[in-house]
């Protein structure tokens, strides 16, 4: 069985986060799911081509708190656990980054990447992009919402995981050779 956290970015402009969602697995199942607005570091500069994809504007975060207001309610969340992100290093760098600007520690936990994961399961894909991964497995998503996307994430870690015959993170570890990288 399975207990880790999800989590989705949806950022502004490179890797200034405007939305934080994460997904709460404990034995295999998901048992909540949490999203934040954030009023990004760059405000009120939002990418044209991030509002695009996500839909969140300037607008829309204006009254939210800074990152660093939200961290006291997120950290209990990533600590000392393992995190999932499709396409991990983007997400995991969202993080460090901006635990980094507002001179946050860094949780004690570790990370896996269902993008990395998937090709290792779906070799004969030639796709893995979470909109197509999720159609592909039937997992319901509302792409580029952060929280979406982090329960069909976390959905997905658990269909790799079924996939390999897997029951633990160290049996994942062992058939992958995948490593879990410390945030």
């Amino acid at each position: 069985m399975f207990d880790f956290v999800a989590i989705d970015f949806e950022t502004a402009t490179n890797y200034i986060p405007c939305s934080l969602g994460i997904a709460v697995v404990k034995q295999s199942q998901v048992v909540e799911v949490r999203n934040w607005l954030i009023k990004p570091i760059c405000f009120p500069y939002f990418h044209f081509y991030a509002q695009k994809i996500h839909g969140i504007h300037k607008e829309d975060v204006e009254n939210e708190p800074t990152f660093d207001l939200i961290w006291n309610e997120v950290e209990p969340y990533l600590e000392d656990t393992i995190i999932a992100a499709h396409n991990a290093s983007f997400d995991i760098n969202v993080l460090r980054r901006t635990l980094q600007h507002y001179h946050l520690k860094r949780p004690k936990s570790r990370y896996i990447c269902t993008y990395i994961l998937a090709k290792k399961v779906w070799k004969e894909s030639t796709k893995y992009s979470l909109d197509f991964l999720s159609n592909q497995e039937h997992i319901e998503l509302n792409h580029h919402h952060s929280d979406s996307d982090a329960e069909a994430c976390a959905k997905l870690l658990i269909k790799e995981a079924e996939y390999l015959s897997c029951n633990s993170f160290e049996e994942l570890k062992h058939i992958t050779k995948l490593r879990y990288t410390k945030v």
